[in-house]
C-alpha cells in the first residue's frame, strides 16, 4: 500500500483503539484514516472474525475494500457494504424468520412500496423505527406476503437483535468492530442500530461531517452525529485540514456555513472562486463552457476533460446544459433500474451491466460479490464463468435479459419483472449505458450535486445559482410571498458542490432560467450571492 505522510490529527485517530467519533471536513483524508484503522484491527483477528465497514454507496464500499485489501492484506471475515446490505444479508434474512416464522411467499426486498403493499401500513413513513415495527402490524403483514421494504431495514435489524439471542451471539462472535462513514446522513433507526452494535461489545467508529448533511429527505439527521461527539462513551477526534482544495476555495466554503470561520492565508490576487453571470440560457451556456474547457486543455491547465465537473441542483438543468455542450461528456442520470425495481435485483442487474460494459473489469468481482456460496455440485465454477462471460456477447435485448434472469435465479432472485421492464426502457439510451462503462478521460463529468458527493475535480462549474432555483423557493399564500423549502439542506449541498473543486470553482448564474411553465424567464441572483460574509472571497 502506498504510504502517505500522515498528519498529527490523522495519526492520533488511527492509533486510538477504543470507540470513537471522527468529524472530518472535505479533503481531510478520512478514508485513509478508516483504511489504516481497519487494516490494523484485522491484522491479528482469527480467520472467522472480521469488521463491519459501512459506507453510503456500493461504489464507495468497493473502493474502501480495495484499499483495505491492497498488497494482499487479509481482512478475514469482514463485511464491506451499505448499511441496508448489512442489515438485509447479515441479520434480517437469517434471523427474522426465527421470530416471525416462515413467510407464505419467498422474501424479496423492494425499494418502493407500490399498490397494494403501500396500503398495508397505518401511515406513511420516511424512515420507520423499531417502535413502528412493533406497533404497526402492517410490517408483519408485508413480511408474510414476502415483502421487505428497504426503508425499514435498519429498524427490522434492530428489532431482530433485540429479540433474538442467536442473532446477538452471531454478531458478537463474527465481528470485532463496526465502522460507519457519512454518519451525518444516518436515520434515527440506523443510529439506534449503531449504538446496539456498540452495546454488544463491538468497538464502534462513526465518521461524518454535519456540514455535508444532504439527505434529510431520506430520513438523515446530522444532529445524531453531533450528539455522539458529546457522548462520554466515545472519544471525539477532529480532522479539519482540507488537503484537496485551494485555500481560497476552503475560505469561501467555510464562510458559507460559518460567518466567523477563520480564513486561510493565500496570495491576495490568487482567488479561485469565480462568480460568473453568463448570458443566455443553460443550453447556450453549455456551448460557452465547452469552448472554455477546450482552451483549458489546449493551454495545459488540465490534462484531460474528466478533470472537469459540471454540477447542478436539478436534473433538468443538466439536460439543458448537455444539449449545448460540444465537448464529449458523460451525463449521470437517475438509474431507472435503481428507482423502480426491487433492491436485491436492482443491485444485481446494475453490477451485471457494469461488467458487460466495462465499469467492473473482472468477472471475479461479480463472483465474489454474489456467487461465493453457490453449490458447485449444482453448477461448477467453470460453467458459472461461461455464463457470466456470455453477457459480453453481441445479442438482442431479449437474449441479454434471459441471461440476466438465469443468473438471478442462481442466487435466489425469483421475480425480475419490474427490473426487466426498467432495463428494456433504457437499454438503447447511450447516455444511460455510459454510466456502466469505464471512466473516459476525454469526457467532462456532468451530474447533480447529490451525485458529486465524495468526488473531486480540478475545475468545477456549479450551476443553478439563480433565485428560485437554488436555494429552492416555495411560493407563499399571498402574491409575492416566498419561503425557502429547506435552506439548511440546500446550504449544505452548496457547500458540497464548492468543495468538489481542487483548483478552480465557477459559480454560474444564467441570464435566463427555466420557470415552472418551461419558459425562459429573466433571472435574479441566488440568495447565496447576497451573503455579506462572502464579500471579498470571490472574483467576478
Amino acid at each position: 500500500m502506498k504510504q502517505f505522510k500522515l498528519t498529527a490529527q490523522q495519526q492520533e485517530a488511527i492509533d486510538y483503539n477504543g470507540s470513537m467519533i471522527i468529524t472530518a471536513c472535505p479533503g481531510s483524508g478520512k478514508t485513509t484514516v478508516v483504511t489504516e484503522k481497519i487494516r490494523q484491527s484485522t491484522l491479528n483477528l482469527p480467520s472467522y472474525k472480521g469488521v463491519i465497514a459501512i459506507t453510503y454507496t456500493r461504489k464507495a464500499s468497493a473502493e474502501l475494500k480495495r484499499k483495505c485489501t491492497s498488497n494482499a492484506h487479509d481482512t478475514k471475515a469482514s463485511f464491506f457494504g451499505t448499511i441496508d446490505s448489512f442489515c438485509f444479508k447479515e441479520i434480517i434474512l437469517p434471523f427474522l424468520p426465527r421470530i416471525w416464522g416462515s413467510p407464505a411467499l419467498e422474501l424479496r426486498a423492494t425499494k418502493k412500496l407500490i399498490s397494494p403493499y403501500n396500503e398495508y401500513l397505518n401511515q406513511e413513513y420516511k424512515s420507520p423505527t423499531t417502535a413502528d415495527i412493533v406497533n404497526d402490524p402492517g410490517f408483519k403483514a408485508l413480511y408474510d406476503d414476502g415483502i421487505l421494504w428497504m426503508n425499514s431495514f435498519a429498524a427490522l435489524a434492530l428489532f431482530v437483535l433485540k429479540n433474538s439471542l442467536a442473532a446477538r451471539r452471531y454478531v458478537s462472535a463474527r465481528y470485532s468492530s463496526v465502522y460507519i462513514d457519512e454518519y451525518q446522513d444516518s436515520s434515527f433507526a440506523q443510529h439506534q442500530l449503531f449504538v446496539e452494535l456498540f452495546q454488544l461489545g463491538l468497538t464502534a467508529t462513526a465518521v461524518g461531517d454535519s456540514w455535508q448533511s444532504i439527505y434529510e429527505f431520506r430520513g438523515g439527521d446530522s444532529k445524531l452525529l453531533l450528539a455522539l461527539t458529546t457522548d462520554p462513551r466515545f472519544k471525539h477526534f477532529v480532522i479539519d485540514k482540507n488537503h484537496r482544495c485551494h485555500p481560497s476555495i476552503v475560505n469561501y466554503a467555510e464562510r458559507l456555513i460559518d460567518s466567523n470561520a477563520q480564513l486561510l492565508k493565500h496570495a491576495p490576487d490568487d482567488i479561485r472562486v469565480h462568480r460568473s453571470y453568463l448570458q443566455g440560457n443553460l443550453t447556450s451556456i453549455g456551448n460557452g463552457i465547452s469552448t472554455y474547457i477546450n482552451t483549458l486543455l489546449k493551454d495545459g491547465n488540465i490534462k484531460q476533460a474528466s478533470d472537469v465537473g459540471v454540477l447542478a441542483r436539478k436534473e433538468q438543468s443538466l439536460q439543458m446544459i448537455a444539449n449545448g455542450m460540444t465537448v464529449k461528456y458523460r451525463l449521470y442520470n437517475d438509474n431507472p433500474i435503481d428507482k423502480h425495481a426491487s433492491t436485491e435485483c436492482a443491485d444485481f442487474y446494475t453490477d451485471l451491466l457494469s461488467y458487460r460494459y466495462g465499469a467492473i473489469s473482472t468477472m471475479q468481482d461479480i463472483i465474489d460479490t454474489y456467487f461465493e456460496s453457490i453449490d458447485q455440485k449444482k453448477l461448477s465454477i467453470n460453467n458459472l464463468r461461461t455464463m457470466i462471460q456470455k453477457l459480453k456477447d453481441d445479442q438482442t435485448v431479449e437474449e441479454l435479459i434471459d441471461k440476466f434472469n438465469q443468473l438471478a435465479t442462481l442466487i435466489g432472485i425469483k421475480d425480475t419483472r419490474s427490473t426487466d421492464t426498467a432495463l428494456i426502457s433504457k437499454v438503447h439510451d447511450e447516455s444511460f449505458l455510459k454510466q456502466f462503462k469505464l471512466k473516459d478521460e476525454n469526457e467532462v463529468q456532468v451530474m447533480t450535486l447529490h451525485k458529486s458527493k465524495g468526488l473531486e475535480f480540478k475545475y468545477v462549474f456549479h450551476l443553478d445559482l439563480e433565485e428560485w432555483s437554488f436555494p429552492h423557493l416555495t411560493p407563499g399564500k399571498s402574491w409575492g410571498e416566498q419561503t425557502f423549502t429547506n435552506l439548511e439542506q440546500d446550504t449544505n449541498l452548496h457547500y458540497v458542490g464548492i468543495t468538489r473543486a481542487e483548483e478552480h470553482c465557477f459559480l454560474v448564474r444564467a441570464e435566463y432560467r427555466q420557470n415552472a411553465k418551461g419558459k425562459d424567464s429573466y433571472s435574479n441572483p441566488s440568495y447565496f450571492w447576497t451573503l455579506p460574509q462572502l464579500e471579498g472571497l470571490y472574483s467576478e
